[in-house]
């Protein structure tokens, strides 16, 4: 049944109690006035005007109303027949007004079952077309009830307005007018003398500013008003495909032939190694956003963490300046995805990451949360693993209703083998919701299969693990690894009276943990667990991560550890950029370098002493399988049109330093009798032997030594 019949039952309905409840009236007055008065005239739709069905509800309204006026117009006449006549009669009535409704409702002695019938049956419908979708989407995407998990609200996007609900709005504003003033004295007291790289960077006063729309109504950041009024340069939006059943619709961004230009220029002034170039560029080309990054990257190495967090900012707000009206649902909805195999895209991902280590240090646990969901909803491989952000995010911003469904949800649609560490955060979850005894039981399940994890989180607390679970350690570098990754996260939430008490009360009441009934091992650490702690540069979980893939190349600030280059969907050249360079060093210079380095060790062996063939060629076996040389002559390649690539190769392995000092010593020997003797340093004179060489020792100074 349709909105529209349903409404017009509704209103039926009531039309039928008006005339009842008029009727009533007329048999207990007898006043003529009163016996005369109609029912009142239904309210007019406010959406009449739109037209259409409106128009037709309108003219249904008033005919009902004259129905009731007719009604009630009869009811003024003297009441003179017997009880069985007048119940006749009233039967009647409700049948006409039951056939008049709408041929599609079937009739029946009383309307208001007959109405409430029909809206169940909707409601039903509805529920099992919902169902239905549900079902469809889950076969080829998360589950529904996952969807349902991840939607987004754009207002905790926005650090201002968590915020404005802690300090309040009175310091905030009391903050924003003194910030203004410094940047006042700042740019006065900035005439005549250098500036700072956050004054420069900034538009001069007068300049004009990006319109009030644009910074207020942007999805992602909302704007400053110091910004560049400037367009993106040539970065677009675009939908490229949907799911057949309409749970997701993907998105990429793209670049245009002007962006793709400064993406080629921004590559190569990486290669230079001057920051002072990016920030010229950036300068020049304030939105663009690898640019942006790398400069923030640049502003973090000086300690200065509030210029790095405004230009992740900033990146942030140019892709929000792109984004759509149907972009905007989907990510308010939790639908919309984009492809992390596209360079393009992956911008977005490390420019949320960023973001989010900025609001932690802020302590703006909840829009933290909110952009964790964001960005793990965008791929479902979570490229960044957010999941291991996600977690203890959730506890801090007092939202563990949500994780506990989370997880739950999770477990049942993920196949993640660091999920069982994932899920032991759910203890932390119930004690914030007052379930101690459901927090007790997790505990104890934790604890029987991941007593090495407790056994560790007992050592970060500084308690003494009692007996059960003592000793019990990681036993590999992937089980090492998901254990430090999850004490560095969670160690501050665990380390509270209420839960180092459950600990110890809980570890206490358990028997010897038998080890050889669980796991051997747990899963590897994938490219994203890898990417993220890489990006966080714990060296602790640095050492156990995965070599092959930390050392895999390319590997730039701009797009830390990307997929294989066989992987990657390349729309334009500046794109691949890294990878072509990439294959010209392993083709190019590397090789001659390693050749010049195998002659040059040869060359080293004639003069320490004679060596058999044999031994040269294990030499230079060594040398070819050193893996550590072979990473800094890639290093050194970058810079292989510089000065002196070849004397630092050679300082590296300490090839030729005699030969120097005999050949800087013959120089010198060869120069004016005006050059500076070498200071004697036994006698306190001025000899003039070679440089290096070591002075003759005499009887006298030897007795004296």
């Amino acid at each position: 049944m349709s909105t529209r019949q349903l409404r017009k039952l509704q209103k039926q309905r009531e039309l039928a109690q008006a005339s009842e409840g008029a009727k009533e009236d007329i048999e207990a007055s007898d006043e003529s006035d009163e016996l005369a008065r109609p029912a009142p005239r239904p309210r007019v739709s406010l959406f009449a005007a739109l037209g259409g069905e409106d128009e037709d509800e309108e003219e249904d309204e008033a005919d009902a109303g004259e129905k009731v006026r007719k009604d009630s117009t009869d009811l003024t006449q003297p009441q003179t027949a017997e009880p069985e006549k007048k119940s006749k009669k009233k039967k009647k009535k409700k049948k006409k007004k039951a056939a008049a409704t709408t041929t599609a409702v079937a009739a029946s002695a009383e309307p208001e079952a007959t109405d409430e019938d029909e809206i169940d049956k909707a409601i039903k419908e509805l529920q099992i077309n919902t169902l239905q979708n549900a079902a469809a989407a889950g076969t080829v995407t998360p589950s529904h009830r996952t969807s349902e998990l991840l939607k987004i609200n754009t207002y905790h996007l926005k650090a201002l307005n968590e915020m404005r609900n802690l300090f309040g709005r009175e310091a905030m504003e009391a903050a924003d007018a003194e910030e203004a003033q410094e940047n006042t004295r700042r740019r006065r007291g900035a005439v005549n003398r250098q500036v700072d790289l956050e004054t420069y960077l900034r538009e001069p006063p007068g300049a004009k500013k990006l319109p009030e729309v644009t910074l207020r109504r942007n999805i992602f950041i909302q704007g400053r008003d110091h910004w560049p009024r400037q367009t993106s340069g040539g970065l677009s939006l675009k939908e490229v495909r949907q799911a057949p059943d309409g749970s997701w619709t993907e998105y990429a961004f793209c670049h245009e032939k002007d962006y793709d230009a400064m993406q080629t220029t921004f590559f190569a002034m990486v290669q230079m190694g001057d920051p002072m170039r990016l920030v010229h560029m950036l300068k020049e080309c304030p939105y663009h956003v690898s640019t942006q990054l790398q400069v923030s990257a640049v502003a973090k190495q000086d300690q200065n963490m509030a210029l790095a967090s405004e230009l992740c900012e900033r990146a942030l707000f140019t892709f929000g300046r792109l984004a759509t009206l149907s972009f905007r649902q989907n990510i308010e909805a939790g639908r919309a995805r984009l492809d992390f195999r596209r360079p393009e895209n992956r911008e977005f991902w490390l420019a949320g990451f960023h973001y989010i280590r900025s609001l932690i240090r802020k302590g703006t646990y909840r829009t933290a949360l909110e952009w964790a969901k964001l960005i793990y909803t965008l791929d479902p491989e979570d490229p960044y693993a957010m999941r291991h952000l996600i977690h203890f995010l959730a506890v801090r911003a007092h939202e563990s209703r949500w994780l506990v469904d989370f997880l739950n949800e999770m477990e049942r649609t993920n196949e993640n083998r660091d999920l069982a560490y994932l899920q032991q955060t759910l203890v932390l979850a119930k004690l914030q919701m007052g379930k101690l005894d459901e927090a007790r039981q997790d505990l104890t399940r934790g604890m029987q299969r991941l007593p090495w994890l407790y056994c560790a989180l007992f050592q970060e607390l500084n308690l003494d693990a009692p007996p059960s679970i003592w000793g019990i350690h990681a036993d590999s570098d992937a089980r090492s690894f998901w254990v430090k990754l999850y004490t560095l996260k969670t160690k501050d939430l665990w380390n509270n009276t209420q839960a180092t008490d459950l600990l110890k009360s809980v570890a206490k009441a358990l028997d010897r943990i038998d080890v050889t009934e669980l796991p051997r091992d747990d899963a590897p650490a994938d490219r994203g667990a890898t990417r993220l702690v890489y990006l966080e540069g714990e060296t602790s979980l640095l050492g156990v991560a995965p070599r092959h893939l930390l050392e895999s190349q390319p590997n730039y600030d701009f797009d830390p550890l990307p997929p294989p280059e066989e992987e990657n969907i390349f729309t334009n050249e500046s794109t691949h950029l890294p990878w072509l360079q990439q294959d010209h060093r392993r083709n190019g210079q590397t090789q001659e370098m390693l050749e010049q380095m195998q002659n040059l060790l040869g060359r080293r062996a004639v003069r320490l002493g004679p060596v058999g063939d044999a031994d040269e060629d294990e030499a230079a076996a060594e040398l070819e399988d050193d893996e550590e040389l072979r990473r800094d002559l890639e290093a050194h390649a970058a810079r292989a049109n510089e000065p002196g690539l070849l004397a630092t190769l050679m300082q590296l392995l300490g090839v030729g330093r005699a030969a120097d000092q005999r050949n800087d010593g013959a120089d010198r020997a060869d120069s004016s009798s005006d050059e500076m003797p070498e200071l004697d340093v036994n006698n306190g004179e001025m000899r003039e032997d070679l440089p290096g060489s070591w002075p003759e020792e005499d009887a006298g100074s030897g007795n004296e030594r």
